[in-house]
């Protein structure tokens, strides 16, 4: 494909800078977490809210590279998002990456992941 081997230069590009992963500084941060055991992919998202909307948003993964890039992507863009309903795009991911096939789950553990964070806002929330 290129110098980046089966990846595109996006997931490369992604998978190296890792842009928002690490573990959240400060209070007010909820945690959601998902796994899938049979390939050890493993993501925690962390999200702080304010006046209903993601005021900031870390995440922490196990995985490929595409899971990787596609964690990146999907927690740089939900700043800003309505806490409710609160969802990955799982599709557009997949598009926008060129994940293959046969990693689709790996993308609907990062959605997961999102939406239990987003859950755990919505029960701290009073």
């Amino acid at each position: 494909m290129s110098d980046a081997g089966p990846y595109s230069a996006r997931v490369a590009e992604l998978y190296a800078a890792a842009p928002g992963a690490g573990t959240p500084d400060g209070p007010g941060w909820a945690s959601g977490e998902a796994r899938e055991p049979l390939t050890a992919t493993h993501v925690r998202v962390h999200l702080r809210a304010a006046a209903g909307r993601v005021a900031a948003a870390r995440y922490q993964v196990r995985g490929c590279p595409h899971t990787i890039a596609a964690a990146a992507l999907a927690v740089a863009r939900l700043p800003g998002r309505p806490v409710a309903g609160l969802d990955a795009d799982p599709a557009g991911l997949v598009a926008e990456l060129g994940v293959p096939a046969a990693k689709l789950g790996r993308i609907f553990v990062i959605q997961d992941a999102i939406r239990a964070a987003a859950l755990q806002l919505n029960q701290s929330d009073p």
